[in-house]
């Protein structure tokens, strides 16, 4: 028996929309809007870019964010390559207001509303071309791309004043926990022979976001059930705050037991210790959960 030809869904004017076989069929008008959008939006990406090199960023991981994209949508590819392409003309409601905020906040020199008129019209873009469904099954990696934008000045400080509260109090326990015998004034710990300054560069605040972008990749392309999916994502918050606090009470014990210019020395390095420590403390957590590979590949 014949299967009957389903006719394409007609829109409000009762025409019907082509469908997209294939996102090689759509590349044409994604590369036209991607030109169009990165010539306007110029000037904030050399914003974004300066944001990620100048000295002491909090936003050096976000040159690593196209690339998770990518592996997170080459994980996905076969439910992509399934899912029926059409054009979404309702996307227009999306992309059109993005584009013309972005244009006003680009001659306005308004960055923070640069950053999310882009991204709103990156995934107005990408709807309109590929169509809902495409988007629905993307919709992760899409909102992914969010990470690249900087925070508000206002949002960055307060947030990072208070990460930098917490390792200070977790940092002073851990130092009490090992028989010392700190005092904490505010973001200063004095112990017996050394005084221990938790400045805003040490808050941790930069390793919780570079913590959460990696994490939250990582949960996305693990094998697992959503609970522990999810349980991957919400554990990346209180590692790097607990990371952050065991390297400031590791500081204070260099510097109480050798001197400062141990402890100075010690310092210089730690950072990157305590990104490796936070490493194998999530995989190490991944494995316990019973995840077996990652992006497809057997890894644990």
């Amino acid at each position: 028996m014949l299967a009957m030809p389903t006719a394409a869904p007609a829109d409000r004017n009762g025409q019907t929309a082509p469908p997209v076989e294939s996102i090689r069929e759509a590349l044409p008008g994604l590369g036209l809007f991607s030109g169009f959008l990165l010539a306007l939006a110029w000037p904030m990406l050399r914003w974004w870019h300066w944001e990620y090199t100048r000295p002491e960023s909090y936003y050096g991981f976000a040159f690593f964010v196209p690339p998770l994209v990518a592996l997170m949508l080459w994980h996905r590819r076969r439910e992509l390559a399934a899912v029926p392409k059409r054009p979404a003309p309702a996307a227009l409601l999306l992309a059109t207001p993005a584009l013309l905020l972005l244009t006003l906040a680009v001659k306005t020199e308004m960055q923070a509303v640069m950053s999310w008129a882009f991204l709103l019209s990156v995934l107005g873009g990408v709807w309109f071309v590929l169509g809902t469904r495409f988007v629905r099954v993307a919709s992760f990696p899409l909102l992914f791309l969010w990470l690249m934008a900087p925070l508000p000045g206002p949002v960055l400080n307060d947030l990072t004043l208070q990460v930098q509260s917490l390792s200070t109090e977790g940092a002073t326990m851990l130092l009490t926990g090992i028989g010392l015998h700190p005092v904490r004034f505010g973001n200063m710990v004095h112990l017996d022979n050394y005084i221990l300054n938790v400045d805003v560069p040490c808050s941790g605040f930069k390793l919780l976001l570079t913590l959460f972008t990696f994490n939250s990749a990582f949960a996305f392309l693990t094998d697992s059930t959503p609970v522990r999916r999810w349980g991957l994502f919400l554990i990346g918050v209180p590692l790097s705050v607990f990371v952050n606090s065991v390297r400031i009470a590791l500081i204070g014990v260099v510097g109480e037991c050798l001197g400062t210019s141990a402890a100075v020395v010690f310092h210089d390095w730690s950072g990157m210790l305590s990104l490796v420590l936070c490493m194998v403390l999530l995989f190490g957590t991944a494995k316990v959960l019973g995840c077996r590979t990652f992006a497809g590949q057997r890894i644990f």
